[in-house]
This record gives structure tokens, C-alpha cells and sequence, in this order.
């Protein structure tokens, strides 16, 4: 039976504290250490061998990387479920492959499960992350032997191409059943650093080697390679402190997750809180801030708003929206939200956004045009700039690149993901950010990526980037009321008719002569009045 994300996760927040407080504790009052989030909770599940498993240097099963892995993740409230049940101590990547190929059922080992086993194909279909921790067993009766016999290097070669194939295979296994999940690949630290200098350099050399394919491989694959081999290097007696184990000590182990798996992990897109947050600049020293609410296993109580790093308010849970005010015009300033539970939890991953108040100013060419009032509300809202010599050139036409910045700015969107497009390399690094939220925030969508940056936007694409941002700030798809008032839009498709009716049902153009002009350049006096009237039917 399939369990939702949201039961498991209730169920997570309950069946954690196993990895936590010994068995037999007395804890009739679990305390809450689960922090309020806004970005997905994952499944994770950890394939390999004894690493993975946890094996510790004397030989015994306890708390490995992706143990202490789960635990931050999860007191962050990133996860959902954890299952370390498919790592088996002496697994070769063989071993690995044949399971995933034959779809074993194997007990579970973590958290999140209400049942016993699980399926690991059905498993990784459903997770969001996995590690990959294997390898190691495939060269070390090789490995070993070289101690007493000298290295064997044809036997070396032979057993690590078939440990690459098979990872490799793993890894195109797994992107088959989800395409969409996270992979982290363990490299390779220097298990036998008390054997004899002459061996450590040729072993060092060989794990230079086998952690470079291993990289390509993955990488070739979509998969991330985690490097482990400095991390453990720096404290090779705290870390492996047996010379007869090649296991970590839980300190080894802890440092792994903390220095090489966490970093990377918290990397990911996964946990990107951009899009749970907008800023929408009313004037040169006003702002509104809108953000997502915040999920909890217990509740949120109340959210702290940070502007530059310093509280600034604390409201309710039930507010989500705050106007900031005294601002300094023509300044920058970064928002924060942070979600507080009623254990006094604070969110670790949530939502920030920088903007730019706009200036008061009054342009030099603007005095007698008829879009004055909208192009100072324009730009004391930081939606347009003006240019250095003063001027704001009204009859300019914007290009794609300037309206996708101005839509950006006017709705406060951020993202840390960079644009696909190959065309926009030469703009400094502002206005490709501005694309780039554009972009992620399906605004903009190019063709053969490009973005065609310098294109004068014409009226008809401005209009559908209008109608996309429509469905962004209210996540639905406006409905038109009647038929198009516009002539010369009968050949556009269903898509841009749409944009352009809802442009005309708003308010926000009316036209000419009952004709919409699709095709002329979009001229910026024209732009600044679409992008404040837009802005005050979004308030």
C-alpha cells in the first residue's frame, strides 16, 4: 500500500528519534526537533555496502554517514523517510546491480516506513535522493593480497573497469525508474594509510585514478561525485583508527556527512526557496513582501521578517504579507523569512530575495509626455531604470532582455538557477539573473537555446509574458469573459489570443481603433503603463 508524502512525514517526525535516543530511554515527552520548512521533503534511500551500512572500525553496525546524513536532514525538516536497508556490509557493485535487477525486498532500516520491508525498485521511484556507496569491496582482496605479494596491476585494471561498468549501469538503472532524482556518488578515501610508504604512493596514485572515473561516470550519468579522500586524510587516526579495519570510527563517519555529503546535498534544487517568496516595490521607500506558508510537523506559530539580517517584524502564522516601510530610495536590501514552531524550531532553507528600491527622480524627456505618471511610478517601484545622461527615452523600444527584467523586478521573483540559453553571456551579471528568474519561473521560454536578448519584444509576446505571470502570482489561469475585442489577432493561437484579451478585460490596454498591433515594437512609455497598471490589479 502507497502512503502519501504528508502521512509519512508526520510519521517521520515520530520515528526519527530511533537514530537518536538509545533504545530503552525513558521518553514519554519526545521533544520536537523538527524545524518549519517550505521546500520538499524527500525520500532517501542509501545503496552500497558497509559504509553505507554503518560498519564502525571494530567491526560492529552502528551510526554511518548516511545516518548522521538523515539526522541533519531530517531535524531541518528536508525528509520524509530514510531507509538504509538496501546497503549490505561485503556488497560489491555487483551485488548492488543484481538487486536492483531482480527487485529485492529487504527489511527496512531508518524512518518514515509504516511497513517493515520495502521494494527497492518501487523505493527509488519514489525518492527524491539517494546515495551510492560502492566499489570498495570489488578491489580490496586484490588490494590486500598487494601487501604481501606486490600489486598485481592486470588484476587491479581488470576489477576496477568492472566496478566503473557496473556503477555505471547502476546509475543508468536508477535514472530509468526516476529520472527526476538525486544521486550522490561516494568517492574512494585512502583505506590503508598505515601500510608501507612504497605501497601508499602507488595506492594513492591508484585511487586518483579510480575516483576520476568514478567522477566522469557519474557525471555522465547526471549523478554527483562526492570526493572523501581529503576529509578523512586530515585525521587519519581519529578517522580509521584500526590499522587491521578499513572502516571509519563514527567520528570518520560523521565528518564524511558533515564535510563532503551535506554540503553537496544541500546544493541541490530541491531545496530552492526562491519561488516561495515575491517582493513587490510599491514606491522609492516602500515594499511588499509576499511569501508561501511555511509547513511544520506540529504547526507554525509566528514568522520572523529579517531585512538585512535584522529582525524586522514578527507576525502571526496567519499573515503572509508584510509592507516594509522607511525604506531608503535607491537601495538595495535583502529580505528573509524565517518560520517559527512552537518549540522555538526555526526554518534553516527559507526564503530570501534581494530588490532595489526605486530612485526619485525626474527624468530630463519626460516633462509633457503622456506616460509621465506611469513612468515615475515605473521607476520609484524599481520596475524600469533610466539611462546615466538622466533621460528615461519614452519612445525607445524594450527589448526581451529589458522586459523580462522589468516583469522580474515588478514582481519581486528570484531564483539561483542559471538560464539555459547560450545567448546571453555578454550581459553582466544582473540582467542575466533577471532571465534567469524569468526563466525559472516560466515567464520566458526561448527557442533552441537562445533567448534572443537584443530582439525588440513585440506587443503580442509581451502580452503572453503578462498572462504567465498572471498564472504565476495566482496559480490559476485567467479565464477571458468574452471574445477578443481586437481585429488583428485572429491568426494568433488560443495561447496569445487569451494574453492579449485578459490585457484588455484588466484594464491595463485598450488599443486602437479596435486594432492591438501584435506585431509592433513594444516602446518603453507603453511598457511602464502595462507594468504599473499590472502591478495594481496583482495588489
Amino acid at each position: 500500500m502507497q502512503f502519501s508524502k504528508k502521512f509519512r512525514f508526520l510519521a517521520a517526525s515520530m520515528l526519527a528519534l530511533q537514530l537518536t535516543i538509545p533504545v530503552g530511554a525513558n521518553a514519554e515527552k519526545k521533544e520536537d526537533h523538527i524545524a518549519p520548512s517550505w521546500v520538499v521533503q524527500a525520500d532517501y534511500i542509501a545503496l552500497g555496502d558497509s559504509l553505507a551500512h554503518g560498519m564502525n572500525e571494530v567491526g560492529v553496525i552502528g551510526l554511518g554517514y548516511t545516518d548522521f546524513v538523515a539526522q541533519a536532514l531530517q531535524q531541518e525538516g528536508l525528509l520524509t523517510s530514510y531507509n538504509k536497508g538496501f546497503a549490505y556490509s561485503g556488497y560489491t557493485t555487483k551485488n548492488v546491480l543484481t538487486d536492483l535487477q531482480d527487485d529485492v525486498e529487504k527489511p527496512v532500516t531508518g524512518f518514515g516506513y509504516t511497513n517493515d520491508r520495502a521494494k527497492l525498485r518501487a523505493s527509488i521511484q519514489e525518492a527524491e535522493l539517494i546515495t551510492l556507496t560502492a566499489g570498495a569491496n570489488d578491489l580490496l582482496p586484490i588490494l590486500k593480497q598487494s601487501s604481501t605479494t606486490g600489486i598485481d596491476t592486470a588484476a587491479i585494471i581488470k576489477a576496477s573497469q568492472e566496478a566503473i561498468n557496473n556503477i555505471a549501469a547502476i546509475l543508468k538503472e536508477i535514472k530509468k525508474l526516476n529520472p527526476q532524482v538525486q544521486i550522490y556518488v561516494m568517492g574512494y578515501y585512502n583505506s590503508f594509510p598505515y601500510y608501507s610508504e612504497d605501497l601508499q604512493t602507488q595506492f594513492k596514485m591508484l585511487l586518483g585514478i579510480m575516483n576520476a572515473s568514478i567522477k566522469t561516470t557519474a557525471e555522465k550519468a547526471g549523478a554527483i561525485f562526492v570526493p572523501t579522500y581529503d576529509v578523512v586524510a586530515k585525521d587519519v587516526t581519529n578517522f580509521l583508527p584500526n590499522p587491521e579495519n578499513i572502516h571509519l570510527s563514527e567520528a570518520g563517519y560523521l565528518a564524511v556527512a558533515k564535510q563532503a555529503f551535506l554540503p553537496a546535498i544541500k546544493a541541490s534544487s530541491l531545496w530552492d526557496t526562491s519561488s516561495a517568496i515575491q517582493v513587490n516595490v510599491n514606491s522609492s521607500t516602500g515594499a511588499t513582501v509576499k511569501w508561501l506558508a511555511a509547513t511544520d510537523n506540529e504547526g507554525v506559530t509566528n514568522y520572523h521578517v529579517y531585512l538585512n539580517n535584522t529582525l524586522y517584524s514578527t507576525v502571526d502564522a496567519s499573515q503572509t504579507a508584510i509592507t516594509l516601510d522607511s525604506l531608503v530610495d535607491n537601495t538595495t536590501y535583502t529580505v528573509a523569512i524565517k518560520a517559527i514552531d512552537a518549540a522555538g524550531n526555526e526554518s534553516v532553507q527559507s526564503p530570501t530575495a534581494s530588490f532595489t528600491t526605486g530612485s526619485k527622480v525626474q527624468f530630463l524627456d519626460i516633462e509633457n509626455h503622456w506616460a509621465r505618471e506611469f513612468i515615475q511610478k515605473a521607476a520609484e517601484r524599481g520596475m524600469m531604470k533610466g539611462y546615466a545622461d538622466g533621460t528615461f527615452r519614452p519612445e525607445q523600444n524594450i527589448t526581451r532582455a529589458q522586459a523580462a527584467a522589468m516583469l522580474v523586478r515588478s514582481l519581486g521573483l528570484t531564483t539561483t538557477s542559471k538560464a539555459p540559453f547560450t545567448d546571453i553571456a555578454s550581459y553582466d551579471a544582473e540582467t542575466q539573473s533577471e532571465i534567469a528568474a524569468a526563466y525559472a519561473h516560466g515567464l520566458v521560454k526561448g527557442a533552441d537555446g537562445k533567448f534572443n536578448p537584443s530582439q525588440p519584444i513585440t506587443r503580442a509576446q509581451l502580452a503572453l509574458m503578462m498572462n504567465r505571470a498572471y498564472e504565476k502570482q495566482f496559480n490559476q489561469t485567467y479565464v477571458v469573459k468574452n471574445q477578443t475585442p481586437f481585429t488583428d489577432i485572429t491568426s494568433y493561437n488560443d495561447e496569445t489570443k487569451n494574453a492579449i484579451t485578459m490585457l484588455y478585460e484588466l484594464g491595463i490596454v485598450a488599443g486602437s481603433e479596435g486594432r492591438f498591433s501584435p506585431e509592433a515594437p513594444t516602446k518603453r512609455s507603453h511598457a511602464a503603463k502595462i507594468l504599473v497598471n499590472f502591478s495594481e490589479r496583482l495588489k
